[in-house]
């Protein structure tokens, strides 16, 4: 039988520990590496990493096109804080997922929202981390 699953998308904000440095390129393409083995992901195309032109917002962002749709980090260096999602067709540990990012990032305090849509059932939002 078919897997049900429709689509998975968690989006998580949070305050980070104090960075002494930029998210370099590299260090980019480490945590996505270990994030699509967590996931048992695979990547569409290279990693798209940017830093700021707009200095209002200062720090980096990165997206990453995987076989099941996408994943994107955005840090702002200025508040010490990211925005993340993953967006997949694929069912993955959400719980799993936040773990890694709070050991990248040292993660002080997040939020976000885990929406799974089902074909054929009606669709389930849950709010995660301190709100």
């Amino acid at each position: 039988m078919q897997n049900e699953l429709c689509h998975l998308h968690l989006a998580v904000n949070g305050k980070i520990k104090s960075r002494s440095k930029d998210i370099s390129k590299s260090d980019a393409e480490s945590f996505v590496k270990d994030l699509l083995v967590a996931t048992d992901m695979k990547p569409l195309g290279p990693l798209i990493w940017s830093g700021a032109e707009d200095l209002d917002f200062p720090g980096q962002s990165f997206v990453q096109m995987i076989t099941t749709s996408h994943l994107s980090l955005h840090y702002f260096s200025d508040i010490n804080e990211i925005y993340f999602d993953l967006y997949s067709c694929k069912d993955f540990n959400p719980e799993k997922v936040v773990e890694l990012i709070n050991s990248y990032f040292g993660l002080t305090n997040y939020h976000g929202i885990v929406y799974k849509r089902n074909k054929s059932k009606e669709a389930q939002i849950s709010k995660i981390g301190k709100w």
